[in-house]
């Protein structure tokens, strides 16, 4: 290899040293192609099943009910409202009873408030004592 002019031995090793990089490249390269061709080789070979599984798990459905019969006039039936308490439904509420109560005088408005969730035993109770009823939420 022919040194460049002005270039030092240290610049001469320097020179070197890359040739022989590039040779020590191709080398690895080549068996990396070799092991690389190698695995993929065996691996077309072989067979491989994948199982997709849920992630959630199993789903037990919680039961289905079919919606109440319709009732067929309001008229004299006692009405349940339920109100979680939220800032300003009072107001909503307040007007819904108004507006029932005149086209309706001889229905009877219950009031109940509580919670989203109506837990079991409220929705008992509210079942027992309304014929029909009014749930709203506000957020």
């Amino acid at each position: 290899m022919n040194r460049p002019t002005g270039a030092t031995s240290k610049t001469r090793i320097t020179y070197l040293g890359e040739a022989y990089m590039k040779k020590d490249h191709i080398r690895v390269s080549v068996v990396l192609a070799v092991i690389l061709f190698s695995i993929g080789f065996v691996q077309a070979a072989e067979e491989v099943t994948i199982q997709v599984l849920n992630p959630r798990g199993e789903i037990t459905l919680p039961p289905v009910f079919a919606p109440s019969a319709r009732i067929a006039d309001l008229a004299g039936k006692r009405i349940a409202l339920y109100w979680n308490g939220k800032a300003g439904g009072d107001h909503f509420w307040n007007q819904v009873e108004l507006l029932l109560k005149s086209k309706l005088p001889n229905t009877t408005i219950l009031r109940y408030q509580g919670a989203f969730d109506l837990k079991d035993e409220l929705a008992k109770k509210v079942a027992g004592e309304a014929d029909a009823f009014l749930y709203g939420v506000g957020d």
